[in-house]
C-alpha cells in the first residue's frame, strides 16, 4: 500500500484489475483514490478512479460516468469504461490527462496569452453547455479540475460534487472551493443553477488573465465562507480591462455579478457573445 500525505492508498502499484494495471496513485483522498494506469492490451494510458464502500455520493458517481461515457462533448474528460472491483467499489477509467491541470500551468507562467485564454473560455462554457441542457450543474469549475491534453486543448473534469437530475439532496449543505464559490453556493449548495458555474468560470478566467486569484485562499472553510457572503464589491472590470479587450472584459464581470439574475442566462448565451467580438 502507498501513503499520501494524509491517507493510505487501498490498492498498490502493479495491480491488475479488469482491463487496466495500476502504474501510480495520483491522489488519495478519504473515500477516493486516482490512478494513473495503462490499458493491458494496449498500453493505453488512463486515469481510474476509485471510490471506497462507504463514500456518500455513489450513486452520484455511477450516473455522472456514464454521462461522460455518452457525451460527445471534446471539452469534457472522456470516460472509457465503469466497473467495480472485487471488493464492490466502483471504478470509472477515464482519458488521461498528460500535460497536467490548468493549475499547475499557471504555476509555471503564471497567465495565458490572451489567445490561448479565449481558446480555454470557448472550451469550458461548450462544457459547461453540454452538461447544463442534461441537467447537471459542476459546482466546483477551478483551474484544478480543467486538464490539459498535449495537444493543447482543455478538457473539464471532476464531476464529484456535481449535482445530479433525479437524485435528492439535503437543502441547507455547503460545498466547493471557496475561492471560487458564488455567493449562493456559499448559502446552499443545493439550490444553485447553471449561473453558478459561470460565476466560477469567471474567476478562472480572471485568474489566467491577470495571474490573480479574485480571493486569496483561507484555509478554515467557514471563514473563507462569510467572507464570500460578505464580499458585495463591483465585479473587477478595471483590472480586466489591461489583460482582456473592453468587450471581454464587460462579459466576465457581468458573470462575476453578486445576484445571479444579473449574470448572463445561460453558457450558450456567452457563446453567442463570445463568437460575435470575433476574438480568434
Amino acid at each position: 500500500m502507498k501513503e499520501s500525505a494524509e491517507h493510505t492508498a487501498f490498492f498498490f502499484t502493479g495491480e491488475r484489475i479488469a482491463s487496466f494495471q495500476l502504474i501510480r496513485s495520483l491522489r488519495v483522498r478519504e473515500h477516493s483514490e486516482c490512478w494513473l494506469a495503462a490499458k493491458r492490451d494496449t498500453g493505453l494510458p488512463v486515469a481510474v478512479k476509485f471510490l471506497h464502500r462507504k463514500h456518500p455520493r455513489i450513486p452520484q458517481f455511477y450516473d455522472a460516468s456514464e454521462f461522460l461515457k455518452n457525451s460527445a462533448c471534446p471539452f469534457l474528460i472522456r470516460v472509457f469504461e465503469i466497473g467495480e472491483t472485487a471488493q464492490e467499489m466502483p471504478y470509472a477509467v477515464m482519458e488521461y490527462a498528460d500535460a497536467g491541470s490548468l493549475r499547475k500551468r499557471l504555476a509555471k507562467g503564471g497567465t495565458l496569452p490572451l489567445p490561448e485564454a479565449v481558446r480555454l473560455l470557448r472550451g469550458m462554457l461548450l462544457a459547461l453547455r453540454e452538461l447544463h441542457e442534461h441537467g447537471i450543474v459542476h459546482r466546483d469549475v477551478k483551474p484544478d479540475n480543467i486538464w490539459l491534453m498535449s495537444d493543447g486543448t482543455f478538457r473539464l473534469g471532476d464531476l464529484g460534487t456535481a449535482k445530479i437530475p433525479g437524485i435528492p439532496e439535503k437543502p441547507g449543505a455547503v460545498f466547493g472551493t471557496a475561492s471560487y464559490l458564488p455567493p449562493e453556493q456559499a448559502h446552499d449548495s443545493t439550490g444553485v443553477d447553471a449561473r453558478s458555474d459561470l460565476y466560477s468560470l469567471a474567476l478562472v478566467l480572471f485568474e489566467v488573465l491577470t495571474g490573480k486569484r479574485r480571493r486569496a485562499k483561507i484555509d478554515n472553510f467557514a471563514e473563507a465562507l462569510k467572507g464570500v457572503l460578505a464580499d458585495r464589491s463591483a465585479p473587477p472590470v478595471a483590472e480586466l480591462r489591461f489583460a482582456a479587450t473592453e468587450k471581454l472584459a464587460f462579459l466576465l464581470g457581468r458573470m462575476m455579478e453578486y445576484s445571479p439574475a444579473l449574470r448572463p442566462e445561460s453558457a450558450a448565451r456567452i457563446l453567442e457573445e463570445l463568437d460575435a467580438m470575433e476574438l480568434f
